[in-house]
């Protein structure tokens, strides 16, 4: 008795750190939840958008002054000599004596500060770096999008195949069942063995059928794990099952902009800036340059002790304007040829919105439709199951033959297939609506 408890007491033990360690997922929406945190490519992105923040602001720097202090100290080991007139010194004319000029030591310090009055180029640049801000945004929401996607099609594939693994179970054990009747029927005797042949068949396809849907199922599991950046000894738990699907049609539903259009639109705009930005180069620039330094000569290495001789000072400043006038025809040549590349991004923001209408338009079309073909094949498939279970009946009874019931048996298989191809198509669509209701 007390082995059993113990065992019992160690399997709750287990049970109750799996529950601890499992990921429960209730629906689609939490498991995107979950991806926003975990999925490689969202990171990334939203990383990539962090750089492009830290560009714009970067962006703003360059308005501020440049600032440099230096320091220098100079060994003059030897003295330059330089030759000068003698008659200088009262001696003859035409005759030249060696001088030598400066100090051994010679100690340098100071800052220079260096302001842009006028530069335009600077303020395009910030525009740029704005716009390469937001398209990283979009970007991050497209990427969102994307991926969204593709899990959504993995999370519905494990749903679907949980869906098909239940109906093949059931399938299996109806064809077993099948097989074992009609082979005792054929040591009686009163079967032929075509007949059990055919029985057999049916039951080995039906096992083949929840052996595929059981894999399926482990694979597209796993499939979802590596989007959430889960590995595979990782426990996941789905607790959702496939419900019933929504009565009405989805011609008034409200969709969310599409990210495409918004990156689109933002690209066209970059590409303005460019083209802005290359025909600011024919400005001029206007800068101002405050210097102030202090320089020290001495014979004697003594840079830290007072007394010594004197610092002479040495400030100025100064405006300086600059103007590149010709550059052989380079700066014209950019500047059409980012006007060329700015036409080209505003066809593409329109056809993006074309497009974008077209393909809302198509989805709300594909899911009506699909909805509507998978509560046919669902009736046709119920009813081929009914069909099935009255020929079932009427054998037993003696007022059917065994072909009838294996022939009834085995449309309800074709008709079990179509439906899991409609539900498949339906859950597609399904999906990318629910996508397109996300406002990334």
């Amino acid at each position: 008795m007390n082995c059993k408890i113990n065992a019992l007491f160690t399997a709750l033990m287990v049970l109750a750190a799996t529950t601890t360690a499992q990921t429960r997922f209730n629906n689609l929406e939490e498991v995107w939840l979950y991806a926003d945190m975990h999925n490689v490519l969202i990171n990334n992105s939203e990383i990539e958008s962090k750089k492009a923040i830290a560009g714009r602001k970067q962006a703003y720097m360059d308005l501020l002054p440049d600032v440099n202090a230096n320091g220098t100290f100079t060994n003059n080991t030897s003295l330059q000599t330089t030759l000068v007139p003698a008659v200088i010194f009262g001696g003859p004319e035409g005759v030249y004596s060696p001088v030598q000029f400066g100090q051994k030591y010679i100690y340098n310090v100071g800052f220079t500060a260096q302001l842009d009055l006028v530069n335009i180029q600077s303020w395009h640049n910030i525009r740029i770096a704005k716009e390469t801000e937001e398209i990283n945004k979009v970007t991050v929401a497209n990427t969102k999008k994307n991926t969204y996607q593709q899990i959504a099609a993995q999370y519905y594939a494990y749903l679907l195949n949980a869906e098909a693994l239940k109906l093949a179970q059931r399938s299996a054990d109806v064809a077993d069942s099948i097989y074992i009747s009609v082979n005792n029927k054929f040591d009686e005797g009163t079967v032929s063995q075509p007949n059990k042949d055919i029985a057999l068949l049916n039951s080995e396809r039906a096992q083949q059928t929840a052996i595929t849907a059981y894999y399926q199922l482990k694979t597209s599991r796993n499939q979802l794990k590596s989007l959430l950046g889960m590995s595979v000894a990782d426990s996941m738990e789905i607790t959702q099952t496939l419900g019933s699907f929504p009565k009405n049609g989805l011609d008034d539903i409200m969709l969310a902009e599409d990210p495409t259009i918004k990156l689109a639109y933002h690209q066209s705009v970059l590409n303005h800036n460019k083209y802005k930005a290359a025909n600011a180069g024919i400005y001029p620039t206007l800068s101002m340059t405050y210097s102030n330094n202090t320089q020290l000569n001495d014979n004697e290495f003594r840079p830290l002790q007072s007394g010594g001789p004197q610092w002479f000072p040495a400030r100025f400043w100064s405006l300086r304007a600059s103007w590149n006038i010709f550059n052989g025809g380079n700066r014209w040549l950019l500047s059409q040829k980012n006007k060329l590349t700015y036409e080209q991004s505003v066809a593409e923001y329109e056809q993006a919105k074309r497009q974008s209408a077209i393909n809302d338009e198509n989805l709300k079309l594909g899911y009506n439709k699909a909805k509507q073909l998978l509560t046919k094949a669902e009736n046709i498939m119920n009813l081929s199951y009914d069909n099935y279970s009255h020929i079932s009946l009427r054998h037993e009874e003696g007022l059917a033959s065994l072909e009838d019931k294996l022939r009834a048996f085995s449309e309800y298989i074709s008709y079990q297939n179509q439906y899991l191809n409609n539900l498949s198509e339906m859950l597609v669509q399904l999906y990318n609506i629910k996508i397109r209701q996300q406002t990334f």
